[in-house]
């Protein structure tokens, strides 16, 4: 093909339609199978302001509460109980280990 359009024959203006028809139809299937992996800016807004929203609310309800008290007995009863699952651990792996000599 020259480059002066008017040189053109018919059969190549028809070859050239088309290849521009093929390439037009090949760009809307890429751009449908692109389009399922975005979202849209307004969608996408709308989303920053729900989550926005959400800490907000999350963090003002954190704010409201007030710490919560421990007494020196509940740390001493949780620490028993801790050493005492930990000698049960210890005899039950002993006994396991005595067995299956």
């Amino acid at each position: 093909m020259s480059e002066d359009a008017e040189s053109y024959s018919q059969a190549e203006i028809v070859r050239l339609l088309k290849r521009l028809d093929k390439n037009v139809d090949e760009l809307g299937t890429d751009l449908k199978r692109l389009k399922g992996n975005y979202v849209s800016r307004a969608e996408w807004d709308m989303r920053t302001q729900f989550v926005d929203r959400e800490l907000r609310d999350v963090k003002a309800s954190v704010a409201a509460t007030q710490p919560v008290r421990v007494s020196g007995w509940g740390i001493a009863g949780f620490v028993v109980s801790a050493l005492v699952g930990t000698g049960s651990l210890i005899g039950l792996s002993v006994v396991l280990i005595q067995n299956l000599k």
